[in-house]
């Protein structure tokens, strides 16, 4: 992107000729070194992807009929007007000059500086390259779902004000338009223009001086300049392609590691002091993707080789899954021999409060299974199952005896989606409270429900929380039954609650019906709202955990038979901070449960569906389901005899 009135010049120190020459500092250097970092990333991703056993693979980039640059022979080509005999003229990275409606003062206004901690709009260069890229057009037509890597080329370090002028990083991914990572033209300057200037580039120890910017404070070389600009905007691409922060490059695993990707022998670091080291096998190299980021990328049409299968939307989504497998759903009994063993350990822990097994399960097979953080032999990317079973006695023979052990685990699919239990034991006890069965007769409710990460690890009391539930039919005063025919998906700043609205004009809470003695408000700026039509069921529900140190949940979205789907996940573009709640097979959804917390916002801390077989469905629901305390919500409604209205809630 390039400013209106811009001088087409970028950041140059007088090591790369600044004042001399514009060999490193002009608008075809700029376009030259750009093309050669894109080249690089692709090499890197490609090979990163085939150690990871996912083949040589990488996204593709736009390319045009052009000048090509990535040869110093080339640049001869052009300076002896032999472009078309000497080869220059090929198929090559394309690399579009977009003009912006903003000026070079309004683009270096320290106002909108992402490393101006007074900045008023920190977000506002990302906003400006977006509507430079909607006024192009073509190849940037949010309808194409394009994925841009974009260089502001009016990026300036000033002295005076020590601050880097016209620079952010930023990277968002929007599957339904146009996905963007930015980062300024301030450290181009070391990147290299060719490819033979890569190895120089990577291991110059030259000081730049104090004329550019010392990003982050760790660009005391040429070479760590190059690595952070070239790193740095990769990981803004990352963001671009969809991958949050994890470890890699994702978590700035590229600062100091990213040139061991490209040569034999690293240089001395001046910003850490510490030598080169020879680059092997057993190097360690955070520079690369994390396996969930290449996993998913994998499944992104910019990757896909031609022989790769086309998989089915609903299998590319699908989310790893745990079950508790029960002693009764087998017609199995309890190893009463195992169970006095497990009692002689003295252990906490009773067999026969514990599911019979854990049941790990994915459509787009399974890839990597971890208990405690230790990696189980199979499956793994060269050998993906679609689900595996362990017995609850191997477990307990595993991680119990002799003694109580906190165990974790996390379940990684092919399609890079990864489910985790924060606390193994606690899953496989949850027996009672899973099960609601209709007094007076045979037919019984399950429970599928997921909690907070904190909730998990660190479960507040039950009388901090509210406990909610309802059906998706109402009983009137007067005795008739209604069904639900909306529902509100209350998300702001985290998942406030729900509304659901039924035909007779009454309405139900996800969280308290009163608050304080006052009829509870939801609040949410990204309040969403979803019809549901007759004969139409609800197949499945996304909620955001929340791994921001709260107890509250982060966002949900419903999906329903029809394909309509509503809400606001608000997950941060962490895909793994995501559950997906479905009934299971032969199930229909028929109600709600959770709970809320009762300090603050009330915000979802618990959240889950009722289902029951299908076969009896929603309809053939017998009549006093209407009338259990357990399905209606009630909660708050103790509070009824204080001061009665209504007010906002102030948090």
């Amino acid at each position: 992107m390039v400013a209106k009135d811009s001088p087409l010049l970028i950041d140059c120190p007088p090591a790369q000729g600044a004042g001399i020459t514009s060999a490193h500092a002009d608008i075809n250097a700029a376009i030259a070194k750009f093309r050669m970092t894109a080249y690089m990333w692709q090499a890197m991703t490609a090979e990163d992807m085939r150690m990871k056993g996912l083949g040589r693979r990488s996204f593709r980039l736009d390319e045009e009929w052009a000048v090509d640059t990535v040869s110093r022979h080339f640049l001869d080509a052009a300076n002896g007007d032999t472009l078309q005999s000497g080869g220059a003229m090929r198929t090559t990275a394309k690399i579009t000059i977009v003009p912006s409606s903003r000026t070079t003062k309004e683009i270096r206004d320290l106002g909108v500086a992402q490393q101006n901690d007074r900045a008023w709009k920190p977000n506002g260069l990302f906003d400006y390259f977006k509507d430079a890229l909607k006024e192009h057009g073509g190849a940037f037509t949010s309808s194409s779902h394009p994925i841009v890597a974009g260089l502001i080329l009016d990026s300036h370090f000033s002295i005076e004000q020590n601050t880097i002028l016209g620079h952010a990083a930023l990277g968002c991914h929007d599957p339904q338009g146009l996905s963007l990572g930015i980062f300024g033209s301030h450290l181009t300057y070391a990147w290299p223009r060719f490819i033979e200037e890569v190895t120089h580039c990577l291991t110059d120890t030259r000081v730049p001086g104090d004329k550019v910017g010392n990003d982050n404070g760790e660009c005391e070389s040429m070479w760590e300049a190059c690595t952070v600009g070239q790193g740095a905007f990769v990981h803004e691409l990352g963001h671009a392609f969809g991958s949050p922060h994890r470890p890699g490059i994702m978590e700035r695993g590229y600062s100091h590691d990213w040139p061991k990707n490209f040569v034999v022998k690293t240089a001395y670091s001046k910003c850490n002091d510490q030598d080169g080291e020879l680059v092997t096998d057993e190097t360690r190299n955070k520079a690369c993707w994390h396996l969930k980021d290449a996993l998913m990328f994998n499944a992104l049409p910019h990757f896909r080789l031609p022989t790769d299968p086309q998989l089915p939307q609903h299998i590319q989504d699908a989310a790893p899954k745990a079950t508790a497998i029960w002693p009764e759903d087998e017609d199995t009994g309890i190893d009463m021999e195992f169970a006095q063993k497990l009692s002689n350990t003295g252990s906490e822990l009773r067999l026969s409060d514990m599911a019979s097994k854990l049941k790990l399960s994915c459509p787009a097979g399974i890839v990597q299974i971890s208990f405690n953080g230790s990696l189980e032999a199979l499956p793994s990317i060269v050998a993906p199952i679609p689900e595996i079973t362990f017995p609850v006695t191997t477990l307990i023979t595993r991680f119990i005896a002799p003694n109580d052990e906190l165990v974790t685990v996390s379940v990684v699919a092919f399609n890079g989606k990864e489910h985790k239990i924060s606390n193994l034991w606690k899953f496989l006890t949850k027996r009672n409270t899973n099960v609601i069965r209709i007094h007076d007769s045979s037919i019984a409710l399950r429970k599928h429900t997921t909690c907070s990460e904190k909730q998990e690890v660190d479960p507040k009391d039950d009388e901090e929380l509210y406990e909610w539930a309802q059906l998706l039919q109402v009983k009137s005063e007067d005795g008739d039954i209604h069904r639900a025919t909306s529902i509100h998906l209350c998300v702001g700043a985290l998942w406030d609650g729900g509304l659901v609205h039924y035909a007779d004009g009454s309405k139900s809470h996800w969280g308290p019906m009163m608050h304080d003695g006052y009829e509870h408000e939801f609040g949410g700026h990204a309040t969403e709202s979803i019809s549901l039509p007759k004969g139409v069921t609800i197949t499945k529900v996304e909620v955001s955990r929340g791994g921001w140190g709260r107890y509250e949940m982060g966002g949900v979205r419903m999906y329903l038979s029809d394909g309509t789907a509503a809400g606001e996940l608000n997950n941060r573009e962490d895909e793994s901070d995501v559950m997906v709640i479905e009934p299971d097979e032969g199930e229909v959804v028929v109600g709600f449960c959770g709970k809320s917390e009762k300090e603050c916002f009330q915000g979802v801390v618990e959240f889950g569906i009722l289902t029951v077989k299908a076969d009896i469905g929603l309809e053939g629901l017998p009549p006093q389901v209407f009338d259990m305390a357990e399905l209606r919500n009630t909660a708050g409604l103790e509070d009824e005899s204080q001061s009665r209205g209504k007010r906002r809630r102030v948090c």
